[in-house]
């Protein structure tokens, strides 16, 4: 950002320049600011320290702005406050603790421009299950700095912050015994080289389109809040995160790799069927018994049709149905995840609703899969996840080297409807590449119950079939737009420029 301040944007301010301008409006009042603690001005900031507060007050904006849907309901974001992070490869290089912290994170909290929410919490003791309750500070962009932009870029915020840089594409993290977590960067190597060319392709790919929820903002901002309260910590819808990253669970990076970053991954599953991207509806495609079927080709055995339903009697799965279902699905994957037998069920999964307990609920899926019992309390399923991503880069690549926008959710993916066949034939085709096996794919059609509604309520207003008035009036058709419409235009309008 420093070629921007010396009057010589990069390509990248060029095409964000109002989100600049804001940025390099608040950087000088940081270095003009008299101190609470003090009411005195610190040393001016030059040279690569002036970088690194661009850089901060660039990410504090990015985050919690991007985050406003409505002025009333802002979602909050989240910050590192202890000074070791900041010294670990999980921080990206231009943040330092005496900068971002110290300087851009409290200067902007003084100024008024943001507000912290929560006080972080560490627990140390954790969960019986290996958990924890640890939980980043939060805070909040004030009305401030929402009108430092102006009242039609309000309206469409998210879309007018500049995405994420990219930070750590390969990374791996480590889980300790006492809870902590460690985000290491993936040595260099051949293999690393050629995942980091592979995601470049296909960030270029999100970075070019807009993803958008067909909901109404009012909708989309309790949908925000009702994430921010859930006790499990699922992450906010921030609109602008539209580029991914692997995240492997061992130094070797024989376990995990899956894909991780876009925001569409943290949509409750009864969302999906309203994503957009550039404005069109999308279909979900995914693999069935995904890691069953490997393991049982592993074996040389042909699998069941549904590897999770036939473990109980016929009137016990006739009676709970699909929650029974689910539930079997939710055990198989934690037994096959786990490294030894848990006495307790895992966090969620509650076979007391069935009327049995752990151990037997258990026992029956064993029973049931005999032919790869060997492989429950294995911790296979962390290698399986490793494939699993696999498959799932081979046809991120595919459709990418074709120009089509696609987005993962693990071993499920997302495309504009019009490409459902081409999606279908190179999933199968990646499985057989990486897997050597084949498996049913299972499409989730785009909800249309919206716009059913809006037809049927068309129809009643106007049962004669005349059409809708027709106005000119920009202020009028502004009006009508719903929110993800203002901000596909002007996305439209911001990768135009």
């Amino acid at each position: 950002m420093t070629e921007h301040l010396q009057g010589k944007p990069n390509a990248r301010e060029r095409r964000y320049h109002r989100f600049f301008q804001v940025v390099e409006a608040v950087v000088a009042e940081i270095q003009a600011h008299q101190w609470a603690d003090t009411g005195q001005t610190l040393r001016q900031l030059r040279g690569n320290d002036l970088q690194k507060l661009e850089a901060s007050v660039e990410v504090l904006i990015r985050d919690s702005v991007a985050l406003v849907h409505q002025r009333k309901r802002k979602g909050e974001a989240s910050i590192h406050l202890n000074g070791s992070w900041y010294s670990s490869s999980a921080s990206p290089d231009k943040l330092t603790y005496s900068v971002h912290v110290q300087r851009a994170y409290r200067g902007m909290l003084e100024l008024g421009y943001l507000e912290q929410t929560r006080n972080g919490v560490f627990d140390r003791q954790g969960r019986k299950d290996g958990s924890t309750r640890s939980r980043l500070t939060r805070y909040r962009a004030t009305d401030r700095l929402i009108e430092r932009f102006t009242r039609e870029e309000q309206q469409v915020l998210p879309a007018i912050v500049p995405p994420q840089l990219p930070h750590l594409p390969i990374r791996i993290r480590l889980k300790h015994e006492d809870g902590r977590q460690e985000i290491l960067l993936a040595p260099d190597s051949d293999e690393v080289g050629r995942m980091r060319q592979h995601l470049d392709r296909i960030n270029g790919v999100l970075a070019r389109n807009w993803f958008d929820l067909d909901i109404p903002d009012a909708e989309l901002a309790e949908l925000q809040a009702r994430l921010a309260e859930d006790p499990e910590g699922a992450k906010p819808l921030a609109l602008d995160r539209r580029t991914l990253h692997r995240v492997f669970n061992d130094e070797d990076l024989t376990t995990g790799g899956r894909f991780y970053g876009g925001w569409w991954q943290n949509v409750p599953k009864a969302y999906r069927r309203h994503l957009l991207v550039n404005g069109k509806r999308m279909v979900e495609i995914d693999y069935s018994n995904f890691h069953p079927v490997i393991l049982y080709a592993e074996e040389g055995v042909v699998p069941p049709d549904d590897c999770y339903r036939g473990i109980f009697d016929g009137e016990t799965e006739a009676r709970h149905g699909t929650a029974l279902r689910s539930t079997v699905k939710a055990a198989f994957n934690a037994m096959l995840n786990a490294g030894k037998p848990l006495r307790q069920s895992p966090r969620g999964i509650e076979p007391g609703r069935f009327g049995m307990s752990w151990r037997e609920f258990s026992e029956a899926i064993i029973v049931a899969h005999e032919p790869i019992a060997r492989h429950f309390y294995s911790g296979v399923g962390k290698r399986l996840q490793r494939t699993d991503s696999d498959v799932a880069e081979q046809v991120m690549l595919d459709l990418a080297e074709n120009g089509i926008p696609i987005l993962p959710i693990h071993d499920s993916f997302l495309v504009h409807e019009g490409h459902r066949d081409l999606l279908h034939e190179r999933m199968r085709a990646a499985l057989v590449a990486v897997c050597n096996v084949d498996a049913q794919l299972k499409a989730t059609d785009p909800d249309l119950s919206r716009i059913l509604a809006a037809r049927a309520r068309e129809q009643a207003l106007d049962p004669d079939g005349f059409g809708p008035s027709t106005t000119s009036d920009v202020g009028e058709i502004e009006a009508g737009m719903e929110g993800h419409d203002r901000r596909l235009d002007a996305f439209l309008a911001q990768r135009k420029a």
